[in-house]
């Protein structure tokens, strides 16, 4: 990978630094984001069923 260091653009006038790369995240990493967003998930759908049953009795 090539780093080109900072830039000058003449259209905003200002110097440009690239963004720092990205680090690769583990198997690990992944699977636990992966448990928390499926978590995430299931609780807002539990919400969302309680409010339908809730606006159902009226």
């Amino acid at each position: 990978m090539i780093n080109l260091g900072k830039w000058y653009d003449p259209i905003s006038e200002r110097w440009i630094t690239p963004r720092e790369p990205r680090r690769e995240t583990s198997a690990s990493q992944m699977s636990a984001n992966h448990v928390l967003e499926f978590e995430r998930t299931v609780e807002i759908q539990r919400i969302w069923r309680a409010l339908l049953d809730c606006c159902a009795r009226d």
